[in-house]
């Protein structure tokens, strides 16, 4: 290795060392917020050329703003920094969110939820995976230092390809452990009901997503392949949804256009 490769190696080493366990509670990070908005970026290009997108402006704008009213909830910095949410078109009832505050929702969850409060409930789980910062922990631990700083400076555009990949399908990048999926309720039922929505909603499309494995299981299969969900995170949910008190919108208008729309 020559010197100037040298020196690079030790910027980035000391530049990803610094954000070990940044922000949000990570326990192992190696990605900063700031680096992670970047990744972001390129990662949400890769993800556009896998999926179909619904671009109707005005069902664009409400899931846009009923995101935003839940990001304004959460905590600093994230709150301030800016987000994307995408309409995808697809019939399938599933959700998702990549590192850099990008959320993808699919037409089939927005169809098929009873009300406002229950598409906020999964909207809110979502952003809490990015505010718990799990996605880059996963990043962090399954391709370490190298790769990491490799993909943040561009330089790695097939392998960056290939974790886009995975997470529009559903693979082993989209799917997180228990405790992760428990960490993402507790903050999204709390977001939501602190942005107006009524936390039952949390738990209402819980109940339905169980319903919906049970009947139409096809519907459903990447939603629970990558959101392991069962009766007590559903009863956790409802508990939760008690205590804070099952106050706020259960519908609000706009919602059943935005269902007509999609």
């Amino acid at each position: 290795m020559n010197r100037r490769s040298t020196s690079l190696a030790l910027v980035l080493a000391l530049l990803f060392t610094t954000a070990c366990g940044s922000g949000g509670g990570g326990d192992f990070n190696l990605i900063s917020i700031e680096e992670e908005w970047q990744l972001g970026a390129q990662l949400s290009q890769e993800i556009a050329r896998q999926v179909r997108f619904n671009n109707d402006p005005t069902l664009n704008a409400y899931i846009r703003n009923m995101g935003q009213r839940i990001v304004q909830q959460g905590p600093a910095p994230f709150n301030q920094l800016p987000w994307q949410f995408h309409v995808v078109q697809d019939d399938a009832i599933n959700a998702f969110a990549i590192p850099g505050g990008h959320v993808y929702v699919h037409t089939g969850l927005i169809k098929n939820a009873d009300n406002a409060a229950e598409l906020a409930g999964v909207i809110a789980h979502e952003i809490s995976h990015v505010t718990a910062r799990h996605s880059t922990e996963q990043l962090s631990r399954q391709y370490g230092l190298s790769i990491i700083a490799s993909l943040v400076l561009g330089q790695n555009p097939g392998q960056l390809a290939q974790i886009a990949a995975q997470i529009a399908a559903g693979g082993a990048m989209a799917r997180f452990s228990r405790e992760a999926e428990e960490e993402a309720d507790e903050l999204g039922i709390q977001a939501m009901a602190a942005a107006g929505y009524n936390p039952a909603g949390m738990a209402t499309m819980f109940e339905e997503l169980l319903e919906h494995r049970q009947g139409q299981p096809g519907r459903v299969e990447q939603f629970f392949s990558t959101h392991p969900l069962t009766e007590d995170r559903m009863r956790r949910a409802q508990q939760r949804a008690t205590q804070i008190g099952t106050r706020g919108v259960l519908n609000e208008p706009g919602f059943e256009d935005a269902q007509r729309r999609a």
